[in-house]
């Protein structure tokens, strides 16, 4: 028997137009989905603030449910060859939400954080991009790990709501609620 698997599946990517000035979107996101301190969690970790600790941040982090965890803008590079438009791609997630899934299965932090990116349209307007975290969750057999797309999904949608943004009906849905905004 081989030690390798390929499965095959659908991943629905979701582009929202927000309409808004590329800068001006970018820190509304920002401000929505905080950067979760790496250095202050390590802090707590040697502290013996155990898990409690580590919910505590992440609560005060993640208060509309994700924090990003690390910004990866590689406008000013991509600047030197011409490029004028910009993009910006952020892990954003939960760390308590994601250690229901690592229990499970640790590689489901292939999708944990989720990427989500902001692209500068041609007319200078912000478009968020993200991927259904339960198409790629699909690829793991285990099903605890559908609740915790489920999860994360629903906490996206809360996401798009506190940024003023349509929610698409594939996330509304997981949302427990059809309405898009």
């Amino acid at each position: 028997m081989s030690g390798i698997t390929v499965t095959p599946r659908t991943v629905r990517h979701i582009a929202i137009a927000t309409g808004r000035p590329y800068e001006q979107f970018r820190a509304e996101y920002e401000a929505a989905v905080p950067a979760f301190d790496r250095l202050e969690a390590i802090g707590v970790v040697n502290s013996g603030a155990g898990w409690a600790g580590i919910e505590s941040l992440s609560r005060n982090t993640a208060t509309n449910g994700l924090a990003s965890f690390f910004t990866f803008d590689p406008s000013p590079v991509m600047k030197l060859n011409g490029s004028t438009r910009r993009g910006v791609t952020y892990l954003s997630g939960n760390i308590i939400e994601a250690e229901k899934g690592f229990r499970v299965d640790p590689a489901c932090f292939l999708y944990l954080p989720l990427r989500v990116v902001i692209a500068e349209a041609s007319d200078g307007t912000a478009v968020l991009g993200v991927d259904l975290p339960a198409d790629l969750f699909d690829v793991f057999p285990a099903a605890e790990l559908a609740e915790v797309a489920s999860r994360f999904t629903r906490t996206l949608g809360q996401v798009l709501r506190q940024l003023r943004l349509p929610v698409p009906s594939e996330i509304a849905g997981a949302a427990g609620d059809e309405s898009s905004r």
